[in-house]
């Protein structure tokens, strides 16, 4: 019954996505806006397929990729940690919380300047862009989920005899990961936002690279093809890696049914 569903829902989704690239081109068509301006999808097919012919498209994905998951990994282990700080301690969680949320309302791309004067062009500022995007809502979902812990868990961990030193691994982080996976996801998303507009300045290859390049050179289809792909990218991570995770964490924990 539920594959059913999904193969319904997915023939939809479809349908919808087609229905995008059919107003696209109908739009192109009418010529309100001139092509170098308004590139048809065909067109922007094309300029990415050149750029993958001329060996641009693909190292740049893994450049940014790779600093992603560098930059992410230290946001993610730097937000877990003051997460944890703020879950347990109360204090400590209302003199942090503020700043957390503080920093999160800033735009990404308001860490490229000082990233630059700190590191120049260098890859270490746009880890730098990655990880002050990506930390503080690291950080603020996992306190919630801590804070949110029924006390019980707690007052049981001990009673059975697990040492306080124990708690956050065995009982505190695994009751607040549903928290923490949302954290992530968040997490991630603002992460690459700040990555791909950090390589727009301070890098030669690169997504963000590209959309540079695309600019410079009054190219509006490699701009609107890099688009693309970052949107591309973006939701085949939601869905095909934090999706999957997230919704296996939750079938573990009772939030939904598992399928079949």
């Amino acid at each position: 019954m539920k594959s059913e569903s999904a193969r319904k829902t997915g023939i939809i989704v479809t349908i919808f996505y087609l229905l995008i690239f059919c107003v696209w081109q109908a739009l192109f068509n009418v010529g309100l806006i001139p092509d170098y301006l308004f590139p048809s999808p065909f067109q922007v097919g094309q300029r990415l397929w050149e750029l993958w012919q001329d060996n641009y498209l693909l190292p740049s994905i893994k450049a940014t990729l790779m600093r992603m998951a560098v930059g992410f990994s230290i946001a993610a282990a730097i937000g877990l940690g003051f997460g944890l700080m703020m879950g347990v301690n109360q204090i400590v969680n209302r003199c942090l919380r503020s700043l957390f949320l503080g920093l999160q309302t800033l735009p990404t791309a308001a860490w490229v300047p000082i990233s630059l004067l700190i590191y120049g062009l260098s890859d270490h500022g746009i880890y730098f862009v990655i990880v002050m995007s990506s930390a503080p809502a690291v950080a603020i979902a996992t306190s919630t989920g801590i804070v949110r812990i029924p006390p019980i868990y707690l007052h049981a961990a001990k009673t059975l005899g697990t040492a306080w030193y124990s708690l956050p691994a065995r009982v505190i982080l695994p009751a607040a990961l549903p928290s923490i996976t949302t954290g992530l996801k968040l997490g991630w998303t603002l992460g690459w936002h700040g990555g791909v507009s950090a390589e727009l300045i301070k890098s030669t290859i690169g997504l963000g690279f590209l959309l540079y390049m695309g600019r410079e050179l009054n190219d509006a289809a490699q701009v609107v093809g890099i688009m693309v792909v970052t949107i591309l990218f973006g939701l085949l991570l939601d869905r095909f890696f934090f999706g999957i995770i997230e919704h296996h964490i939750h079938i573990r924990w009772g939030l939904e049914k598992k399928n079949g």
